[in-house]
């Protein structure tokens, strides 16, 4: 029988077949083959020993979250509590190009007190100006809420984001049958605390919708010309750049550099890139 891994936790797989649940294991020959079944995985399984026996050929695959075959990849995070951050938000937007995702970001917390509309609309400036689009979102009140929705149907999405930026919080208020675990802000820690503990695909309108655990840091394995490569919109630009592996820092007749001065790309956009580069290696060293 053919199904979709849901769920897994200590080495059993949950696969969903035509309305109903197995719990599975796998042959071990993926062990000896050191392939191993992962959520998101369309599988061949063996409904009377409950044994997955073969792991279909996957459109896509996520390194952290660890899973497969998704559509799109929504970046939770929340304007306060904790604090939005730009650098944060081209990460994990690089991150996502690194793996062909589209990627959208969706900004929670906007009911929080202190929160003004200018800082709203400049989050959503800079992000439109590259093609970037945000939503904003109020868990508690529902504001922006039926629009984002929308993102969800009929494809298999997945969160991503840190703890406590409010992703439960959002599952929960789009389908309270969810019932997911919210996590707090901690002040004294200055992160969220981790609530959800494993990856679960949940069932929306036609797709399904990927809870992952929270995490305080994300690492993109990146070179520097993997970041000049991938970062937003520079693909695109970088092609009219007078040498190919320009890295858009120092080198002359610079494309991005250019769109930089005309205003077409957001400063604190470059300003990211920077950063991301600084903390890379380039191909060259790899070798040392």
């Amino acid at each position: 029988m053919d199904g979709l891994i849901v769920s897994s936790r200590y080495g059993i797989y949950k696969v969903y077949c035509d309305g109903l649940l197995y719990s599975c294991k796998p042959r071990g020959t993926f062990r000896k083959n050191k392939l191993s079944p992962i959520v998101g995985d369309y599988v061949t399984f063996n409904e009377n020993e409950f044994v997955i026996e073969e792991i279909k050929e996957r459109k896509t695959v996520l390194n952290r979250p660890k899973v497969a075959n998704i559509d799109q990849l929504l970046i939770v995070f929340s304007i306060v509590e904790p604090e939005f951050s730009y650098y944060l938000a081209f990460k994990y937007l690089t991150y996502a190009n690194k793996f062909g995702l589209d990627a959208k970001i969706i900004v929670t917390k906007i009911d929080k007190s202190g929160v003004s509309q200018s800082k709203i609309d400049e989050i959503k400036e800079t992000f439109n100006k590259l093609g970037i689009k945000v939503y904003f979102v109020s868990n508690k009140k529902g504001d922006g809420l039926e629009e984002v929705k929308e993102l969800f149907k009929n494809k298999i999405s997945s969160l991503l984001g840190q703890s406590g930026v409010g992703k439960s919080s959002l599952l929960n208020a789009i389908d309270p049958s969810y019932q997911r675990n919210e996590g707090e802000y901690s002040f004294a820690l200055g992160r969220g605390k981790h609530e959800t503990k494993e990856t679960i695909l949940l069932p929306y309108e036609g797709g399904y919708i990927a809870d992952t655990p929270g995490f305080s840091s994300l690492d993109l394995e990146l070179y520097k010309e993997d970041i000049a490569k991938f970062f937003p919109t520079f693909a695109e630009r970088s092609t009219k750049c007078f040498y190919t592996d320009c890295l858009h820092i120092s080198e002359p007749k610079c494309e991005i550099k250019q769109a930089l001065e005309n205003h077409m790309i957001p400063q604190i956009a470059y300003d990211s890139y920077l950063k991301l580069s600084a903390d890379a290696v380039s191909y060259i060293r790899r070798y040392k």
